[in-house]
């Protein structure tokens, strides 16, 4: 017996409909949802998707916003020199 969903896997409950490159880039987001993200402040590998966005540690309880599916963890905060402020004024 052939499996019948190999191409799309979970998308297949479209069926027919939206076209195969819709059904792809679906999948591609799912599959990128789904894998899992280390906290940037516990560094624990705990970070699940509570909403578009955002993103919430489930041992520390801290809440990031981000891209919509992904995780991106922010840039670090840095100071220069120049900046007022910074100790070298």
């Amino acid at each position: 017996m052939s499996k019948r969903t190999k191409k799309v896997g979970p998308t297949a409950w479209m069926g027919p409909r939206y076209g195969i490159r819709i059904r792809r880039r679906v999948l591609d987001i799912d599959r990128a949802r789904a894998k899992a993200a280390a906290c940037p402040r516990c560094s624990t590998v705990t970070l699940h998707r509570v909403a578009s966005g955002i993103f919430e540690c489930r041992r520390c309880g801290t809440r990031f916003a981000s891209n919509a599916y992904v995780f991106q963890a922010p840039p670090a905060i840095t100071r220069t020199a120049k900046e007022p402020g910074a100790g070298n004024a």
